[in-house]
């Protein structure tokens, strides 16, 4: 019988945090514990209250551990766990994979979210087997990354896949975490759906949600509330949003060729034909008859990618899987 490995999987969004343990099938074993991001008065992540959650999480699993993956929202360099960026967590050159690698007492391997997401996906997921895919997000913020040939494409620095900071309006006053401004995933994302909404509603729009107190910000949920119950100002705060996500990653299979988009996150959850809606939408923006044919649009397979392809990774680094192009 093959044996069965175990690893502790966490992963850290832009809003939220969680952990499991996961075995060598994919398997979560028990439950996902999940938590707010602390944040500090200043704005950026609080690092050491994050790392103190971890060890809680690590030493209240009775699994022998093979190690820890940590799955991040940002740059990360993917040999020593150092976040160079992390626009979200407003975390700029943070040696995060090290300190939780010492305060747990295990290897760390650790990237970005998105890379983990993908991760997950070709070992264990929907888009096993196939070479050419994109693994894509739409959520607190929008991005992914690429496996090219079968293999996970990391780029001369390890960033590819940052297609959620190409400027979409430079002239927008938009700043986005990354420092630019007008990057498209001000546009597209959670707080980009939620802004546009609370621009509408301050100006007298979005009348279903009239009864809401001006005093509490809008979510990118009250928006696509307000548009199931037939609000046409919502309504095409949501249409935009799609537009220009179709586009953008029009783009990028136009670039490419990829015979798979992979969508999570969220925004992308949000409503049940969202998916389903860019699928539709992305074909008008595609350059040849074979992709606007053949291009898949599908759903993650998992609840939280990112966090199941953490697991993955540490597997891989320990040679318990076959290697998938991870670093090793």
């Amino acid at each position: 019988m093959k044996e069965t490995f175990h690893a502790m999987a966490v992963d850290i969004g832009g809003t939220k945090m969680s952990a499991a343990v996961v075995d060598s099938n994919g398997k979560v074993q028990d439950q996902v514990i999940t938590s707010r991001v602390p944040f500090t008065r200043l704005g950026a992540a609080d690092q050491l209250k994050i790392i103190d959650w971890i060890r809680k999480q690590r030493t209240s699993f009775s699994e022998q551990l093979s190690g820890v993956g940590l799955s991040i929202c940002g740059n990360v360099d993917e040999e020593n766990g150092f976040v160079h960026l992390s626009a979200n967590l407003h975390w700029r050159e943070i040696p995060f994979g090290q300190m939780v690698e010492q305060a747990c007492g295990l290897p760390v391997v650790a990237a970005t979210d998105v890379c983990m997401a993908a991760l997950a996906e070709m070992t264990w997921g929907v888009a096993r087997g196939k070479k050419f895919f994109a693994w894509v997000t739409i959520g607190t913020g929008f991005g992914g990354y690429l496996v090219l040939d079968g293999q996970l494409y990391r780029g001369f620095h390890g960033y590819a896949g940052n297609f959620g900071h190409n400027t979409w309006d430079e002239y927008s006053n938009e700043v986005c975490g990354c420092g630019k401004s007008g990057c498209i995933e001000k546009f597209v994302s959670g707080p980009g759906i939620a802004k546009a909404g609370q621009k509408k509603y301050s100006s007298g729009g979005l009348m279903t949600l009239i009864d809401k107190p001006h005093a509490n910000p809008l979510r990118a949920e009250d928006v696509f509330k307000a548009a199931s119950l037939g609000d046409a100002d919502a309504r095409a705060i949501i249409d935009e949003a799609i537009r220009l996500t179709a586009i953008n990653l029009a783009g990028l299979v136009n670039i490419l060729d990829l015979e798979m988009l992979v969508i999570g996150g969220g925004v992308a959850h949000a409503a049940s034909d969202y998916i389903d809606r860019i699928s539709l939408q992305i074909r008008q923006y595609l350059m040849t008859t074979e992709a606007k044919r053949d291009l898949l649009v599908v759903s993650e397979s998992f609840t939280n990618s990112a966090l199941i392809g953490s697991a993955a990774a540490v597997f891989q680094k320990k040679g318990i899987l076959v290697n998938q192009g991870w670093l090793v």
